[in-house]
């Protein structure tokens, strides 16, 4: 599998689990707090998974879109949970 659709998939995943667990801890609320936490944390983990492309000789120009494309596709869905008010989950 590809690294950016493994890290998209573990993004997701991580959404997941910080969803469920601010659900249980504080219902509608606790979600939108675990969201709010998990973007700075998802951001720090994109960002390091940039720096080791970096480190493997990638150019900062091409690592780019795949950092917005790692960050951004949980962070969207986050998002959209976020303004549908959880009455999905």
């Amino acid at each position: 599998m590809f690294p950016t659709v493994q890290t998209i998939l573990i993004g997701l995943a991580v959404l997941g689990a910080f969803v469920f667990l601010g659900r249980g801890t504080a219902g509608h609320k606790g979600i939108r707090n675990a969201i709010f936490i998990f973007f700075p944390i998802w951001l720090a983990y994109c960002i390091y998974h940039l720096t080791v492309g970096l480190q493997h000789g990638y150019s900062l120009q091409s690592e780019l879109p795949f950092l917005a494309l790692n960050f951004g596709l949980p962070a969207l869905l986050g998002l959209w949970v976020l303004k549908k008010g959880i009455s999905y989950l």
